[in-house]
């Protein structure tokens, strides 16, 4: 038997074919990294079953031990609410850091309830008999900018297909920028698309001119630009916030402008709503793929990154620093997970990854139980690739497919579903096999994407260098939500629990100016505090 879960149409003879070929459930993994669209799979041949997402992990797959079998699920939440399981305080407190390094993301929220890791399937026997075996690698970066271009134009244009196929009517966010305009121009060419832009506060955001500009070239395109004013701000109606997500997701503190501009195309008759969610992670290339390059091409390797360091500040000492002496992951992340350099932009990320901040707010208890939980993990933990920049992509990746999961399910349960063709595993294979100097360039802004809709996006459109960042909506949205964040600390959750000091983060919030507010740490406290409030709603 072999059931695919997912958009698109897979003929019916096809995986018939494909399941008399198989002897057993480990021969599906051609038939399986062949099919373009993000599916669930599960499989049952010669007494044996196989679970699985996709290798990007927007698609996911949870197990427990339950009455003496497994049981798996697409929600760890539907598990723990089956099974009684108790939340896991340590891993919670994990989801307080910011960013949170592999794998902690990938521990459960609930005891006793395992997450596949993207990449892997669960393969299942009889009784409590159970295994995880991998079954995708990345492919390596070793094909030209030409070749790698055609391979991402037919990986997404298969993909939009693939997302449109069946559909009524689709809607495209068209933010101005590169990856929400080759998704628009791929999706005209399905059908007619309701275009959907967001006019931003910032008088020097420029995404509302380049969208007009990608409508002005459209054949078949309704375009709905939602003003500024009537754009809800980040952290606006915050009590709503009652999805039953499987994680914490910042994504809550924007789901009323997300949910603002998916209604209205869903008033007009759209029963799929295309995104662009996925695009910085495969193309804008991080400079950490540059250091990669030293051994193989040290010359130009370190051209660029003198261009790095003239972009964004970086001291020579810091760079030779990394560089020269990167260390093993788990030394990495048993010395420098923690160490607060990710919210320094000066200072350059060329290793293994960005140390983490650790609010001020927590208590000494989280503190404390966050260090024994990085150092427990570091004894075992093993990276994502051979090297420092692989493994930083391959991770990112991840991280943008957690928040394009939580994005997909709140606008799912308004009524109309997300979809982002960017982390379809063909698109992100595609992406990754085309050489890191080809990608990774600091004179350019994604190379790769621009030669691939070279002939589907008209060539004004990908002449673009900047990008809106709504740093202005996220400024103003703490000022003018500042009494209703500050009230959400007076009967805390997360107080509760003894992870943070209410009284100390009620004060911080009343004053949204302070510096301790500056690097983002609010959002992931909010998104934990939101997040243990909606079990209470289950």
């Amino acid at each position: 038997m072999l059931a695919l879960i997912g958009p698109g149409d897979v003929p019916r003879d096809q995986m018939a074919l494909a399941l008399s070929a198989c002897a057993s459930v480990a021969d599906l993994d051609g038939f399986i990294t062949s099919l373009p669209g993000v599916f669930h799979v599960i499989a049952r041949i010669a007494g044996r079953s196989r679970v699985q997402g996709t290798a990007s992990g927007l698609r996911q797959v949870s197990y427990t031990e339950h009455l003496g079998h497994i049981w798996a699920s697409d929600r760890a939440r539907t598990l723990a609410r089956l099974t009684g399981a108790p939340l896991d305080r340590s891993s919670l407190a994990l989801r307080l850091m910011e960013p949170v390094p592999h794998p902690l993301p990938e521990r459960g929220l609930w005891r006793g309830i395992e997450t596949v890791p993207p990449g892997h399937c669960l393969v299942l026997g009889d009784g409590r008999d159970r295994r995880v075996e991998r079954w995708w690698r990345p492919p390596a970066p070793s094909i030209t900018l030409a070749a790698g271009a055609d391979r991402v134009r037919e990986a997404l244009s298969l993909s939009v297909r693939q997302h449109a196929r069946g559909r009524t009517r689709i809607s495209s966010e068209l933010s101005g920028g590169f990856d929400s305009t080759a998704l628009f121009f791929l999706a005209e060419r399905e059908q007619p698309v309701v275009a959907v832009t967001a006019a931003g506060r910032d008088p020097l955001d420029e995404d509302a001119a380049w969208a007009a500009r990608a409508v002005s070239h459209a054949r078949r395109a309704d375009h709905r630009v939602v003003p500024a004013q009537q754009l809800p701000l980040v952290y606006a109606q915050l009590d709503r916030a009652t999805e039953p997500l499987d994680e914490p997701s910042i994504a809550v503190a924007s789901r009323a402008r997300v949910l603002a501009m998916t209604e209205i195309p869903r008033r007009e008759g759209a029963d799929l709503h295309l995104t662009g969610h996925g695009g910085d992670h495969l193309f804008v290339g991080l400079p950490t793929l540059t250091a990669d390059l030293l051994r193989s091409r040290p010359l130009l390797a370190l051209r660029h990154m003198n261009a790095y360091r003239g972009m964004f500040g970086w001291s020579w000492r810091d760079m030779a620093r990394q560089l020269l002496s990167p260390g093993s992951y788990r030394r990495w992340l048993a010395t420098s997970a923690t160490s607060g350099t990710g919210a320094d932009p000066r200072f350059p990320i060329l290793t293994w990854g960005l140390g983490a901040t650790m609010p001020p707010w927590l208590t000494p208890s989280a503190v404390e139980t966050i260090h024994e939980e990085v150092r427990q993990a570091a004894q075992t933990a093993a990276p994502l690739a051979s090297t420092p920049g692989r493994h930083l992509e391959l991770d990112g990746i991840r991280d943008g497919a957690r928040l394009a999961r939580a994005l997909t399910d709140i606008t799912a349960l308004a009524g109309l579903p997300l979809s982002t063709p960017f982390f379809d595993d063909r698109v992100m294979e595609a992406a990754l096999a085309v050489r890191i100097e080809d990608r990774a360039r600091p004179f350019a802004y994604k190379p790769l994407l621009a030669a691939a809709m070279h002939g589907i996006v008209p060539p004004e459109l990908l002449t673009r260098t900047t990008k809106g960042v709504g740093s202005m909506d996220l400024a103003v949205g703490l000022r003018t939500y500042a009494p209703h964040l500050s009230q959400l600390w007076s009967d805390s959750r997360l107080a509760e629990l003894g992870l943070v000091d209410g009284q100390r983060l009620a004060c911080l919030c009343a004053r949204p100016d302070s510096v301790e507010l500056d690097d983002g740490a609010l959002l992931t406290t909010v998104a934990c505090e939101l997040w243990l409030r909606s079990l209470e709603h289950a």
